[in-house]
């Protein structure tokens, strides 16, 4: 029997490629001999999807996103990733026209000493657009009628990151959304998004400057970049900071989570950490607990992404939780 739905990610389905062991990085003209390379499934939308999918039944979470069937079959990389953690598929668009296109592509190079450094190539499946979104409404109903949560990132253009936000208002489904997925260079006005508000929003300290304007050094910093999204109407504002920890928000509280004091490996990868935060701050929050609860653990689980080797989604009965 399938499980009903609890939970929707809207986000980019990609594929990261992952080189480690170079000596150096490569100057012009210069050939560099890495010692391993890999493809893995990636994307926040497809990260936070997995991860969340370890917290709750087979078959409750599902994803919306864009894929091109690409003549070299990478798109069945996160597809294939998708259908191992038992995740809801149908609402997945698979653009069969274009063999030439190629998925988004995040090339990670790892030296040997730690160093990293990262390319970020944009594809057809962060081309969302209102029109598809449409096309997946019969699961957003499904969702509305459990009692579910559509969680989203921007990886997709804002006019159809805002049109999401209408369509689960018109729907009464609750939104928790991730600012993560513009391209970093760009100038965005991010205000569409507070037309019909999410009801959670978890920035980085970086992502909360672009969206207020207010350079995040600390928690009072913290303090008037959340009040201007509270002020907006959104209801809950969770701020990550690194190594300084987290800070919540909402009209009625206030809080500083200080990171867990873990053993940090000489070379952490924060990727994938801003999305295990938001996988648990969901299923906590589906589980009935309270905000800053979910929030401790959500920040615990972030930090364990960080110190643990390769980006796993953790499972809610591991020890260190």
């Amino acid at each position: 029997m399938t499980e009903p739905l609890k939970a929707i990610v809207i986000g980019a389905l990609n594929i990261d490629l992952v080189v480690q062991g170079l000596p150096h990085f490569a100057q012009s003209g210069e050939q560099v001999n890495g010692q391993s390379v890999r493809l893995s499934p990636g994307g926040k939308g497809r990260n936070i999807a997995a991860m969340l999918a370890r917290w709750l039944l087979p078959g409750q979470v599902g994803m919306v996103s864009k894929l091109v069937q690409d003549a070299q079959g990478l798109y069945q990389i996160p597809l294939n990733s998708l259908k191992a953690a038992e995740i809801n598929v149908d609402g997945i668009l698979l653009e069969t026209d274009r063999p030439e296109d190629l998925p988004t592509l995040s090339i990670f190079l790892s030296q040997s000493n730690g160093q990293r450094a990262s390319y970020y190539l944009p594809g057809r499946n962060e081309t969302l657009t209102p029109g598809e979104i449409v096309q997946a409404r019969p699961l957003l109903n499904k969702l509305a009628e459990n009692g579910g949560i559509l969680l989203m990132t921007l990886e997709m253009p804002l006019e159809t990151a805002a049109f999401i936000l209408e369509l689960a208002h018109e729907l009464s489904l609750p939104v928790m959304l991730d600012p993560g997925g513009q391209p970093p260079e760009a100038q965005i006005d991010f205000s569409p998004l507070f037309v019909r508000p999410p009801k959670w929003i978890k920035p980085n300290a970086q992502e909360a400057e672009r969206i207020t304007g207010i350079s995040v050094q600390g928690f009072e910093d913290a303090k008037l970049a959340a009040n201007k999204m509270l002020d907006k109407g959104v209801e809950h504002v969770l701020i990550t900071d690194g190594e300084k920890g987290a800070y919540g928000f909402t009209s009625e509280s206030v809080f500083h989570l200080p990171p867990p004091r873990l053993s940090i490996p000489p070379h952490a990868e924060s990727t994938g950490c801003g999305d295990q935060v938001l996988a648990v701050l969901c299923a906590q929050t589906l589980a009935g607990k309270g905000f800053q609860s979910a929030c401790e653990l959500a920040v615990r689980a972030g930090t364990l992404q960080f110190v643990q080797d390769g980006m796993v989604p953790l499972r809610p009965d591991n020890p260190r939780l």
